[in-house]
């Protein structure tokens, strides 16, 4: 019987770009949830926690953030640690993992080499990365259909066939290695959703863990570690996802197409109101005259959350022209010029000139608020 964590993808020292000031708070949040693997490991009991890549975005990575990772593995000093180098923290010169403090871990073991390593009933082939790219995979696992105890193998790529990727993919795994070497399990990084594959006779032994904490909002199946269970050489492992993920995303869209749906959209929002990230791409037309409740609204959920973006470049504000659409502003000035604007917009075929006339409404209306 062989227990274990299997999870990769930490990429601590990232700088959460594109996130604004909640990258802060993604920074911080995935040393903590390195904690919570641990934690996870440790109501598991098992027998020992496998890294398949990846753990540092670079080689180049702070000491602070190399200290802030030992810190959390040293606090479980009875828990081996299996830790392959991946992409981003490769092999080679400059290497991360030749920095002193790593040597001095004793519960943890840098798989920088293609040698097996035993740990009880285990024995784990690794084939640590040693370039940032590579269109070229080496996946030449020893034979060990013959051979005694449960078989892992650690590997950090891109399954041939299960990804869209544009070009060349990087470390192309090919799944047919799983049964052409007899291995049990393949333990794989890279992408960033866990995931369950079958190998080539139909079995599911391969798996990506995933990222331990989300990093964007296009990411699904974030957020995890995988608890694999195997009985014995040959058996089916027995894979469960763990939440470890201590940040909630959600990501919708949304069509608008009156503002009579604003009070629908408010209480859609306030439904989403428990996730610290959320993002909502808005799209179709709504009435100029609905422009300042619904930045209203907004500017409401926006106290709400950790982050909270909304796109609304598919959304396109429109003035009604016909006559019983016109808008008292309270000021007869603002309402000489609103019917000058509305009239110009009849004639006015050019989509961007229209756009500018429709901006121009929007100010008479926060003028005329502003002004009541």
């Amino acid at each position: 019987m062989v227990k274990f964590v299997h999870t990769s993808d930490w990429q601590i020292g990232m700088k959460g770009g594109g996130l604004g000031e909640a990258g802060i708070l993604v920074r911080r949040e995935r040393i903590k949830s390195i904690s919570r693997i641990f934690e996870l490991s440790a109501e598991h009991d098992v027998d020992f926690v496998l890294i398949s890549g990846d753990v540092f975005e670079n080689n180049n990575v702070s000491n602070k953030d190399v200290s802030a990772v030992i810190s959390i593995i040293n606090k479980y000093q009875n828990m081996p640690v299996f830790l392959l180098p991946g992409n981003h923290d490769c092999l080679g010169s400059g290497c991360v993992y030749d920095r002193d403090i790593f040597r001095r871990v004793e519960h943890l073991t840098i798989l920088n080499s293609f040698e097996p390593v035993e740990i009880g009933d285990a024995i784990l082939h690794p084939l640590p990365i040693s370039s940032r790219y590579s269109s070229e995979g080496d996946h030449s696992f020893l034979d060990v259909k013959e051979q005694p105890g449960v078989h892992i193998g650690v590997s950090h790529g891109s399954l041939i066939g299960k990804f869209r990727v544009e070009g060349d993919i990087d470390y192309p795994i090919d799944l047919g290695c799983v049964e052409e070497c007899g291995l049990d399990y393949l333990a794989l990084g890279h992408w960033h959703s866990w995931g369950v594959h079958e190998d080539s006779t139909g079995v599911p032994r391969i798996a990506y863990s995933g990222t331990h904490e989300q990093t964007k909002y296009s990411e699904k199946d974030a957020g995890y570690c995988l608890f694999v269970e195997i009985s014995e050489k040959g058996a089916i492992p027995v894979i469960k996802p763990l939440k470890c993920g201590g940040l909630s995303w959600a990501s919708f869209d949304y069509e608008i197409s009156s503002g009579e749906q604003l009070s629908h959209l408010d209480g859609l929002l306030k439904e989403h109101r428990d996730h610290n990230m959320l993002e909502m791409n808005l799209r179709g037309r709504l009435s100029v005259e609905n422009e300042n409740e619904l930045k209203r609204i907004l500017a409401y959920h926006d106290t709400l959350h950790e982050d909270f973006r909304v796109n609304i470049d598919s959304l396109r504000y429109i003035v009604p022209v016909d006559k019983d659409s016109a808008r008292d502003l309270g000021d007869p000035t603002l309402n000489l010029v609103d019917a000058k604007l509305r009239s110009i917009i009849l004639d006015e075929a050019d989509p961007r000139q229209q756009a500018v006339l429709v901006e121009a409404i929007s100010m008479l209306y926060r003028l005329s608020e502003e002004g009541s």
